[in-house]
């Protein structure tokens, strides 16, 4: 018995349709139902191709007077008859078709990222996401009012976490579009829980750290801090969308997480430590005190504040130095 060989059909994308393991020789592949592989291709002949194995082992195809021809492609050559190689790929009509030995090496194995666990469940539950958006929204919400020392009104904080919650929704949404062309499945929920949680410990570990550095006056504690944080937690985010987006294995999704991490967050800082001014007459502050006592209380008007004075033009300052000076 001969060697068998394996037809691959493929789409116009070069992904495989069907396989044929066939051992017997000559095999013959055209539209017409004799052949021992059929095509629905009405640019393919009755009987198109044919393909043997000479005495050497060489896979020779053979064009059987088709109307349209048979073709190498890369580079695009036409023939009436091929010597075809390991992993060739010809094309007949419409159709490619690609020949491998039984022997050719396969891809290593995909890492199934939908695999049944609690955490998995949750992340791809879209339940959860309206309960993801209001922690982030919350957690948002409570470090700008703690952060403003403006009046705290609705409308400015509405400002400030609207651009925030437009951003994760287009960025989940691009990562949803990634996984669906290359794992086939959308995963909208789980991207966009991912960089909610990542915005709340963002958004958590901040004060944290201004907190540490006002008690622990060290220069730029808290800015160094920040850089180490912002580069795990772009990691985390990076390595999370790519597990569920791609078909990398773990270490490699792990370095290229890493790596885009690192590029973009040395981008970001040496971009704002090139646009910081060398002088400036507003002195910068990098932790915001706020009294609370004061913040909250109520705005008086200038009349309850003259009428809360009053008594001071009474108030004789000559007299009260003269009665001081008295032993």
């Amino acid at each position: 018995m001969e060697a068998p060989i394996v037809i691959e059909l493929l789409d116009r994308f070069g992904k495989v349709r069907e396989r044929h393991k066939l051992s017997r020789f000559p095999i013959r592949i055209g539209r017409a139902y004799n052949n021992d592989i059929i095509l629905d291709d009405n640019y393919v002949s009755p009987v198109h191709i044919e393909i043997l194995l000479d005495g050497d082992g060489h896979v020779l195809v053979t064009d059987l007077q088709s109307e349209n021809g048979l073709f190498s492609l890369h580079p695009l050559r036409q023939h009436e008859v091929l010597t075809a190689e390991e992993n060739q790929r010809i094309r007949i009509g419409h159709t490619d078709i690609r020949i491998r030995s039984e022997n050719f090496a396969v891809r290593e194995t995909y890492i199934d990222h939908g695999k049944p666990s609690i955490l998995h469940f949750l992340l791809t539950n879209w339940l959860m996401l309206p309960f993801i958006l209001l922690l982030t929204a919350g957690v948002t919400l409570g470090y700008y009012f703690l952060r403003t020392t403006e009046e705290v009104t609705s409308n400015l904080l509405l400002n400030e976490i609207f651009p925030i919650f437009i951003f994760i929704l287009i960025w989940a949404l691009g990562w949803s579009v990634a996984s669906k062309l290359t794992t086939h499945k959308f995963y909208f929920s789980y991207h966009a829980m991912l960089i909610s949680l990542i915005v709340c410990a963002f958004y958590l570990i901040e004060p944290a750290y201004e907190f540490v550095e006002f008690n622990f006056p060290v220069n730029e504690l808290s800015l160094n801090l920040s850089v180490i944080s912002d580069i795990v937690f772009v990691t985390l985010l990076f390595y999370g969308h790519l597990r569920q987006s791609s078909n990398l294995t773990r270490k490699r999704t792990r370095k290229v997480a890493l790596t885009a991490s690192l590029i973009i967050v040395g981008l970001i800082n040496v971009t704002a430590y090139l646009n910081e001014p060398e002088f400036e007459n507003n002195p910068s502050y990098s932790k915001y005190l706020k009294p609370p006592s004061f913040y909250l209380r109520e705005p008086s008007s200038i009349g309850d504040f003259f009428a809360a004075t009053n008594h001071l033009a009474d108030f004789d300052i000559e007299h009260n130095e003269q009665d001081k000076a008295i032993p």
